[in-house]
């Protein structure tokens, strides 16, 4: 079974914009940055932290999907035959993190966290579209009935992380509920975009 050697690379500037298409690309290689095409088309498997945003044009105002690294300046390569000279040889790559000239190994818990945070990313984009899409109060009453119990988005700076029980829906893209906290109950207007899941 081969291991998990991952090792932070530091990548040139400008390597982590977007790479052009190319022709016959497999769907799972389009969208990717530079420095992650160099390395893959030399053998080695990389692992970039990114997250994915929709920006609105300036000047068409359609929304755009964009892909932004979480690390600006570095990646991470999976590195289980230590070929560091011929990682270091490839087009992007500026050095191979480590400590007195010896490549530091990255724990693969760290790996999984920035995976965790990947995933986190993805779902504040899902509920951010979700959000967005227009619908009537009725729709927003049948996915929201009085009673059904949600978890308000960490991000909502009052009652973030927190249960709440809904008691009606507004036509303003809005769910008023009610939190349960030390001091009492509490009535809080919600933006659909900061209801996290339905518990």
């Amino acid at each position: 079974m081969l291991r998990n050697d991952w090792y932070a690379i530091k990548a040139r500037p400008g390597t982590q914009r977007k790479a052009s298409p190319r022709i016959g690309e497999t769907e799972e290689r389009k969208g990717e940055f530079i420095i992650e095409r160099s390395l893959r088309d030399a053998g080695f498997e990389v692992f970039m932290p990114s997250f994915r945003r929709d920006i609105k044009h300036h000047r068409t105002k359609e929304l755009q999907e964009r892909r932004f690294a979480m690390l600006v300046g570095y990646c991470f390569v999976n590195l289980p035959t230590r070929e560091f000279f011929r990682l270091s040889r490839v087009d992007g790559v500026t050095a191979i993190l480590g400590v007195a000239g010896c490549p530091l190994r990255i724990e693969d818990k760290l790996i999984e966290e920035l995976l965790d945070a990947e995933a986190s990313a993805e779902a504040t984009l899902e509920r951010e579209r979700n959000a967005r899409r227009k619908r009537t109060r009725r729709e927003l009453q049948e996915e929201f009935p009085e009673g059904k119990v949600v978890t308000i988005a960490a991000s909502h700076r009052l009652v973030g992380g927190m249960l709440a029980t809904v008691l009606d829906v507004t036509s303003r893209n809005t769910v008023k509920t009610l939190v349960e906290t030390l001091s009492g109950l509490v009535r809080v207007e919600v933006p659909l975009e900061l209801i996290d899941r339905v518990a």
